[in-house]
């Protein structure tokens, strides 16, 4: 089963940070969800990042950024350009699709993430999105 995960970054007071959330029941999250049969990446990637934060992006907002192996299955990294849409700094979002529960979305350092109710997985793509900012950055 094919996993995608839009990546939301934000630079503040010279930090570069990620979009996590909390989930009620599972803990602190990266924005996932599972590719539907015969869709295009992009177009999950923009699906899921509005079914579980309310953030509208278009395709020429996303940039791929490759596909790894996680937890026995095959996450596809999608970064979304938000930079130009004045996202809080926290926020609470009620899913539709979710049971109606509240996702609470906050930034965390992406270089120094110091987030205890992180589960391996999760941890394991923040260590991915690190080593694809640094190939950025130099």
């Amino acid at each position: 089963m094919n996993k995608v995960c839009p990546v939301i970054l934000r630079k503040n007071n010279n930090i570069l940070e990620i979009l996590l959330f909390k989930h009620p029941t599972a803990g602190i999250q990266l924005v996932k969800g599972t590719i539907e049969k015969s869709e295009p990446v992009f177009q999950a990637a923009i699906r899921e990042l509005y079914e579980e934060s309310g953030i509208v992006v278009g395709e020429s907002q996303c940039y791929d950024w490759g596909s790894h192996q996680i937890s026995n299955q095959t996450w596809h990294f999608v970064f979304c350009d938000t930079a130009n849409q004045g996202l809080e700094d926290q926020w609470c979002y009620d899913t539709l699709d979710d049971y109606g529960h509240c996702f609470e979305f906050f930034w965390e350092n992406v270089n120094t993430y110091h987030v205890l109710d992180l589960h391996s997985k999760y941890v394991q793509a923040l260590d991915l999105i690190r080593q694809k900012m640094k190939l950025y950055l130099l």
